[in-house]
């Protein structure tokens, strides 16, 4: 997946309980299993890391780095997480990474992440995952009811 960085933002409100800006998760509240996921991160997030926000309203949200984001597109095929104050954003298997650095004890996952095949090797979890978010979703305990109707992407074979 991505790791790009976009023109440094101008400094703004919102801050979080350690002084810094929360990382910005844009999802998709049309999956169940996003917004199942995101509800229980939230429920983590006792320090205020994180600010949530569903891809469908960040074309048009008055933030210019999110908008600009928003763009570009394919902000459909994964999650995505911005540092406004760095300009950084990840996706997929990356901002999995970044997510769960930031989460309460996330700091066990450091020194592991500097590795160039954690990177690596997160994205591929995340994209046989998400090609497979209904059972992920089960086999993880969330609700029986959190289906995804995102469809994956077509086969290069189908495209020919």
């Amino acid at each position: 997946m991505a790791i790009e960085t976009l023109p440094r933002p101008e400094p703004a409100g919102g801050s979080s309980a350690r002084g810094k800006r929360p990382l910005i998760v844009l999802y998709d509240d049309e999956c169940g299993v996003c917004s199942e996921t995101v509800r229980r991160l939230r429920r983590w997030d006792h320090d205020w890391r994180f600010e949530f926000m569903p891809l469908q309203v960040a074309r048009s949200c008055g933030r210019p780095p999110i908008e600009q984001l928003a763009a570009r597109g394919h902000l459909g095929d994964a999650v995505h997480v911005l540092d406004e104050a760095t300009g950084r954003v990840v996706s997929g298997g990356h901002a999995a990474l970044a997510i769960l650095d930031a989460l309460p004890g996330g700091w066990l996952l450091r020194p592991w992440a500097a590795f160039p095949p954690t990177g690596a090797a997160a994205d591929v979890v995340y994209r046989v995952a998400a090609r497979h978010r209904d059972r992920v979703a089960w086999l993880t305990g969330l609700r029986d009811e959190v289906t995804c109707p995102v469809e994956p992407p077509p086969s290069r074979a189908a495209e020919d």
